[in-house]
């Protein structure tokens, strides 16, 4: 939602939603401008348009927005009160009203000054110009949602075309003061990711030259890297859009859908290196199937729309008059149910994967308990912040939870891609230049112990360590077990047919 909001209204309604604001429990403070012609109808002027102020009650704002109600039963919502001070009738004389805050704790505690121009006429005019400016000032027993409107029930052309100028703020200080309140907080915390991930991006950098030095810097090591370097980027951008709004109270929406455009490829493209991983891709099998492939290629390409098609929606469709999470809306729904069924896939290959080649167990255990984790954070607490949590506290805490798990899943594959002599689970058995070495259609598949796949090929005739007039010594066929040596560099092969290590490769 906007901090400070500039317009104009021209509507038939008589009831027109303006704004909604998180305020917290003190400081709060809402400042109005606004111009409207009371234009003659009939040679009667009519009434003044009135502001309407109402709270995040059941029997308020709920109760008045989008039902059946008749525009003075709206109204009557708050005249029916103990007291009168949320309605302001946007009026040329200086006003005053405020609730008196006492023992039985009222909601709110009302503060206001009202300034009003001269009324000027203009001759032979019978319109008038009525200019309305001055600031209310909220003391909540907790942070509470407001929500702005404008009426004017006795008009038969609806509210009176007016324009206005609206600042919501939360204190003074930067960290505030254009702040709503379920906003505070995510600002210092946007601060600490973005220093955690150029963390990742510059620690991914050196394993990477590791990893390439020894010839095992594989392509999916580089989708990691094109991720993780665009969540970085995608922590930059909203650090900025946020900066500028707690400077200004302006929201630069190019800035922000561009962030977040970033974020689904950033995302899309870890979901693609988890599930290629899953099915063994550059750990067991240099290539997958032409029907794995379309598979994949399709389901992934089908996750992006939805993650697009949900932040469309999320910008161009959202009723501004509710309180709404990102994925509150089928899109959204769509989101979730795709990322849940990826999780389902992505299980169902490490079986396979697994079941096929035992020896990687080190691995794929670790790989397939954190990645769980993982995949079923994000709907668990979309669903928990669209039913559970409260309005005034999901966006903060959402924010943490999601941050939280996109560093948790790049800090897991960066340890299980470690280079290190202690890295049991180190999932790279093959140099990248034998990859490709005997590769025929009848590769490796989901299901079954097939024939010996190009990464078995690759290392049954090829040892980059015992070359001879530049052709490499061929040993004997069959293979059990490929491990990484990170100490040395070197790939120990064990082969069971010769019952010895067969040389490092």
């Amino acid at each position: 939602e906007l901090k400070i909001l500039s317009g104009s209204i021209d509507t038939f309604e008589n009831f027109h939603f303006l704004a909604r604001f998180c305020f917290r429990p003190y400081n709060g403070r809402a400042s109005f401008n606004f111009t409207y012609r009371r234009e003659n109808v009939d040679g009667v002027l009519p009434t003044y348009n009135s502001l309407l102020m109402y709270h995040d009650g059941a029997k308020q704002w709920d109760a008045a927005y989008k039902t059946t109600l008749t525009c003075h039963e709206k109204v009557s919502l708050l005249t029916d009160q103990d007291d009168n001070d949320q309605i302001a009738e946007l009026r040329e004389t200086e006003e005053k009203y405020c609730s008196q805050e006492d023992n039985s704790a009222p909601l709110i505690n009302c503060t206001s000054n009202f300034e009003n121009k001269k009324t000027m006429y203009t001759v032979g005019d019978p319109n008038i110009v009525t200019f309305h400016k001055g600031y209310i000032g909220f003391q909540n027993s907790r942070a509470r949602w407001w929500y702005f409107a404008v009426s004017n029930c006795n008009n038969p052309n609806g509210v009176t075309r007016m324009t206005y100028t609206v600042e919501l703020t939360n204190g003074n200080t930067f960290w505030t003061k254009h702040v709503s309140a379920d906003e505070i907080g995510i600002l210092e915390t946007d601060i600490v990711f973005v220093i955690l991930f150029i963390y990742l991006v510059i620690a991914s950098t050196k394993v990477a030259r590791i990893l390439a030095s020894r010839q095992l810097y594989h392509t999916s090591f580089k989708i990691f890297m094109a991720s993780v370097t665009l969540q970085a980027i995608t922590s930059a951008l909203t650090v900025i859009f946020r900066c500028m709004i707690n400077t200004n109270g302006e929201e630069n929406k190019v800035l922000k859908y561009f962030g977040k455009a970033v974020g689904i490829i950033a995302e899309t493209l870890f979901i693609l290196l988890l599930i290629l991983l899953s099915k063994g891709w550059t750990v067991v099998r240099g290539r997958l199937s032409t029907q794995g492939t379309m598979i994949l290629s399709a389901s992934i390409t089908f996750y992006f729309l939805s993650q697009v098609v949900a932040l469309f929606w999320s910008a161009y469709m959202f009723d501004p008059g509710e309180v709404l999470y990102e994925f509150e809306s089928l899109p959204g729904y769509v989101v979730i149910a795709c990322l849940t069924m990826m999780w389902i896939w992505f299980c169902t290959c490490n079986y396979h994967t697994l079941s096929n080649y035992p020896d990687q167990n080190k691995f794929y255990g670790i790989f397939v308990a954190a990645y769980t984790l993982w995949f079923l954070a994000k709907p668990i607490i979309v669903l928990v912040a669209a039913f559970q949590l409260e309005d005034h506290y999901r966006e903060k805490a959402v924010n943490v939870v999601l941050n939280s798990n996109l560093f948790f899943g790049y800090s897991v594959f960066l340890v299980l891609t470690r280079p290190s002599t202690n890295n049991k689970m180190f999932p790279y058995n093959v140099k990248t230049s034998q990859i490709g070495v005997s590769e025929t259609a009848d590769d490796v598949v989901d299901a079954g112990r097939p024939k010996a796949s190009s990464f078995e090929r690759a290392n049954m005739f090829r040892a980059s360590g015992a070359v001879n007039g530049g052709r490499a010594d061929a040993y004997a066929v069959g293979f059990s077990s490929v491990s990484y040596n990170a100490e040395s560099g070197n790939m120990d092969v064990f082969s069971p047919y010769t019952g010895r290590d067969a040389p490092h490769i």
